[in-house]
């Protein structure tokens, strides 16, 4: 069976929906949202580092940390793929 046709349908639904969701926002609005989104990721980058509990010599917790919270975002990065 071919993945990748219901994959697309997938996509472009989904595409759709976003389309949809924005087009009835203001652009302050999403500006808003995506600046609100990026000072969450901040926050809690900024909560990892000033966390005690993760010291090791390497800093090696904390950048799992750093990379697990851009991760629960949807930002990948594939310099930490395990």
């Amino acid at each position: 069976m071919n993945t990748e046709i219901p994959k697309a349908l997938y996509d472009k639904t989904l595409e759709q929906l976003v389309m949809t969701y924005v087009s009835n926002l203001s652009a302050e609005e999403v500006v808003s949202k995506l600046n609100a989104e990026a000072m969450d990721l901040l926050s809690d980058v900024l909560a990892i580092l000033d966390d005690d509990t993760l010291e090791d010599p390497e800093c090696f917790r904390r950048i799992d940390e750093i990379v697990s919270a851009f991760w629960a975002k949807g930002i990948y990065t594939p310099r930490h793929d395990w």
